[in-house]
C-alpha cells in the first residue's frame, strides 16, 4: 500500500504478472466512488467552460482526428477543458485502441518512454484492458531499430496520474464499447528522443493496421511563487499574471497547431517554461504527423483561475486536436 498526493492509500497492482490490474492511484484528482465520479464528469461537460451536452459516440468512426491533447489536473479544475477533446473524440468515433502518452512528474529511470504491455487499469468506472498485441509490437519495432527509446516498465506508472485521469472520460463515454488502451509516460528534454518514440509508435500502428487515437496528457504553465517557485511577472495584480499566462501558453499552442514538435520542446526547455508534458506532446505530434495529421486546432483554453477563481496557484489547460 502507498499514499498518493492526496493522502489516499492505493494498492498499486493486484493479480499475477500476465493478468495484473493497476489499481487507481489518482483518487483525489477525481472522486473515489462510481456515482460521484460520473456526476463530476457530467459537471465538467455542463460547466460554463465545458463542452456542453454529453455527446453520443459516433459508431461510424470518421477518423478525421488522429490525435489530441488533454489536461490532467483535478477534475474540478481541468475537467471542463478536457471535456472539449472528449466531445470531439466521441463525435469522430472511438477507435479500437487509445494510445495515452503522459507526462512523468517524477524521475524516469529509462532513457525514453516507459510502456506497460500486459493487464488492465482499474478506475471506479471499471477496468480498461491494455492492447497487449500492439504494445508488444511497439516494443518489437523499438528493438528492431536498435533504439532503447521505449522500455517495458510497470513501475514507472506507479503513483503517476497523467494517464490515469484520462480513462474515466473514455470509460464514461464509451461504456458500451469494447476499446483498449496503451499507457506510456515520457519526460525527456531531448527532441531526438521524442522523435524516435513517436516514429516507433507510428511504425507499429501502421504495421498493425490498428485503428488508434493518440492522446497527449499535459498541463501548460504552472504559475505561483509558493506552489511552483515560478512567478516571472511577480505576484500580482492577478490580471497581469493571467494576461501573461494566456500569452505564454498561446505561444506554445501555436507551435502545436503548426505540428512543430521541435520548436515546442526547445521553447519549453530553453525558456524554462513550466509545461509538464511537453515531451508527451512532442512525441504525439511526431506520431500524428506520420499517421497523416497536417495541423492542429485548439478547442478550448482556460486557466484554473478562469475556472475556479483561485490565484495562489494558476495552471493553464488546453484541449486540442491534431487532424487532417
Amino acid at each position: 500500500m502507498r499514499k498518493n498526493l492526496f493522502g489516499y492509500r492505493v494498492k498499486c497492482y493486484t493479480g499475477d504478472n500476465m493478468g495484473q490490474i493497476r489499481q487507481p492511484a489518482a483518487i483525489g484528482f477525481y472522486p473515489p466512488e462510481k456515482g460521484a465520479l460520473e456526476k463530476s464528469i457530467q459537471a465538467a461537460f455542463s460547466d460554463p467552460h465545458g463542452a456542453g451536452e454529453i455527446p453520443a459516440v459516433n459508431l461510424k468512426r470518421t477518423k478525421k482526428i488522429v490525435a489530441g491533447v488533454a489536461p490532467h489536473a483535478g477534475f474540478i479544475y481541468s475537467g471542463p477543458v478536457a471535456s472539449h477533446l472528449y466531445k470531439a473524440c466521441a463525435e469522430d468515433g472511438f477507435p479500437q485502441t487509445f494510445i495515452l502518452i503522459g507526462a512523468k512528474h517524477r524521475p524516469l529511470r529509462v532513457p525514453g518512454a516507459a510502456i506497460m504491455v500486459e493487464g488492465a487499469w482499474e478506475t471506479p468506472l471499471g477496468q480498461c484492458k491494455i492492447d497487449s498485441s500492439l504494445a508488444k509490437l511497439i516494443i518489437n519495432e523499438c528493438e528492431k531499430s536498435g533504439s532503447n527509446c521505449i522500455t517495458e516498465d510497470t513501475e514507472a506508472h506507479l503513483n503517476e496520474h497523467s494517464v490515469e485521469v484520462q480513462l474515466p472520460f473514455l470509460q464514461f463515454l464509451g461504456k458500451q464499447l469494447d476499446f483498449k488502451f496503451i499507457p506510456l509516460v515520457i519526460s525527456s528534454s531531448k527532441h531526438s528522443v521524442c522523435e524516435k518514440v513517436g516514429k516507433t509508435i507510428a511504425d507499429a500502428v501502421q504495421k498493425s493496421k490498428r485503428d488508434v487515437f493518440i492522446i497527449a496528457s499535459t498541463d501548460f504553465t504552472h504559475y505561483g511563487k509558493y506552489y511552483y517557485d515560478y512567478a516571472p511577472v511577480g505576484s500580482g495584480p492577478v490580471d497581469k499574471i493571467i494576461k501573461w499566462v494566456h500569452e505564454t501558453d498561446d505561444d506554445l499552442i501555436t507551435k502545436i497547431q503548426q505540428l512543430n514538435s521541435k520548436a515546442l520542446l526547445d521553447t519549453v526547455v530553453n525558456e524554462n517554461r513550466t509545461m509538464c508534458g511537453a515531451s508527451a506532446v512532442a512525441t504525439t505530434i511526431v506520431a500524428a504527423a506520420q499517421l497523416g495529421a497536417t495541423k492542429g486546432t485548439c478547442l478550448k483554453y482556460a486557466t484554473s483561475y478562469d475556472i475556479r477563481g483561485s490565484s495562489e496557484a494558476i495552471v493553464g489547460y488546453a484541449s486540442m486536436t491534431l487532424h487532417y
